[in-house]
C-alpha cells in the first residue's frame, strides 16, 4: 500500500512522490517544453513527430503509441486529463499500489491507441491521436470496480457514489463515439475502459491472463509454489459499511492496512 504524500509541493519526478504525482510532472514538463519548442522555427515537428499520426508508417513511428499519450493539445486539454488523473488515481493507489497504477495508465492507454489504429482501417479516419484520456480511462474503470460504493461530493455539493459517476462518464463516451464526435479520442476512452476492465479483474482473481510458459534447458526439477495474497475470510457488510464510512470521513489514508485489504477482498468476491 501506498503511503506518499499526494502533494505536488516535492520537486518534480522525487522518488518521495507518488506514482500519479510524478505522471503528473511528466505530462505537466512535457507540454510546457514542448509549448517552449513550439515558438522556435520549425519547433512543431517535436510534437508532431511524439503524437500518433496514421499518415506515417507504424513501423517507424512505433514509439508514437506510447508517447502521444503524454502529449496535450492545449492547455485545458492537459487539465482536464491531470484532474480526472489525481481525482482517480488517489483512490487506487491507496487500496491496490503504485505498480497497478503505472500499468493501468500505460497499457491502458497503449490499448486505446491500438484500437484507434485497428478501427481507422475500418473507417478511413485520418486524424492525430493524443492526450492522456484513455489511460486515465483505464484507471477510471477500474476504480468503480474496486471501490464502487465510495462516495465523494460532486462540485462539493452533491454526495454521490463513485460507480455512478463512471456509468455516466462512459454512456456519455459512448454516445459521443456514435455520434462521430471526436472519434479518435472516444475510441481511445473505449480501449482503456476494455483493458482497465480486464486487469482488474484479473487482479481480483475472477480470470488469469494466459501463462507462456517456454521449455527450460535445464532437467534440474524447479520448485514452485502458489500464494494467495487475498485467502483472508470474506468480510461481512456490517464491516464493509464501517470501513465506507471511515473512508467517506477520514479519507483512505485514515483506514488501516488490514481494512483496505479487507476492501480490496470484498470487491473481489462481488
Amino acid at each position: 500500500m501506498n503511503n506518499k504524500p499526494f502533494t505536488l509541493l516535492n520537486k518534480p519526478l522525487s522518488p518521495l512522490n507518488g506514482v500519479v504525482v510524478n505522471l503528473i510532472w511528466v505530462n505537466v514538463l512535457l507540454y510546457l517544453i514542448l509549448k517552449i519548442i513550439g515558438f522556435f522555427p520549425g519547433g512543431i515537428i517535436a510534437t508532431e513527430s511524439l503524437v500518433f499520426d496514421p499518415a506515417k508508417s507504424y513501423l517507424l513511428y512505433f514509439y508514437t503509441f506510447i508517447t502521444n499519450i503524454f502529449v496535450h493539445e492545449g492547455f485545458m486539454h492537459l487539465l482536464g486529463n491531470m484532474l480526472w488523473l489525481y481525482f482517480i488515481g488517489t483512490i487506487i493507489e491507496n487500496l491496490i499500489g503504485e505498480k497497478h497504477i503505472l500499468r493501468l495508465f500505460l497499457l491502458g492507454g497503449l490499448s486505446g491507441t491500438i484500437l484507434y489504429a485497428l478501427v481507422l482501417q475500418i473507417s478511413g479516419d485520418s486524424n492525430m491521436l493524443l492526450g492522456a484520456s484513455g489511460g486515465v480511462a483505464a484507471l477510471l474503470i477500474s476504480s468503480a470496480i474496486i471501490a464502487p460504493t465510495y462516495s465523494v461530493f460532486l462540485f462539493g455539493i452533491v454526495q454521490i457514489e463513485l460507480r455512478w459517476i463512471v456509468i455516466v462518464k462512459i454512456a456519455y463516451d459512448i454516445i459521443a463515439l456514435l455520434l462521430h464526435a471526436n472519434f479518435g479520442g472516444n475510441l481511445a476512452h473505449l480501449g482503456g475502459y476494455l483493458f482497465g476492465l480486464a486487469y482488474i479483474t484479473e487482479v481480483q482473481g475472477k480470470w488469469n491472463f494466459p501463462n507462456i510458459k517456454f521449455p527450460s534447458k535445464s532437467n534440474k526439477p524447479k520448485r514452485s509454489a502458489k500464494v494467495n495474497i487475498n485467502s483472508t475470510s470474506s468480510p461481512s457488510q456490517q464491516e464493509i459499511d464501517a470501513i465506507l464510512d471511515k473512508i467517506s470521513s477520514g479519507g483512505y489514508d485514515s483506514l488501516t492496512q488490514k481494512e483496505k485489504e479487507k476492501l480490496f477482498s470484498a470487491s473481489k468476491n462481488k
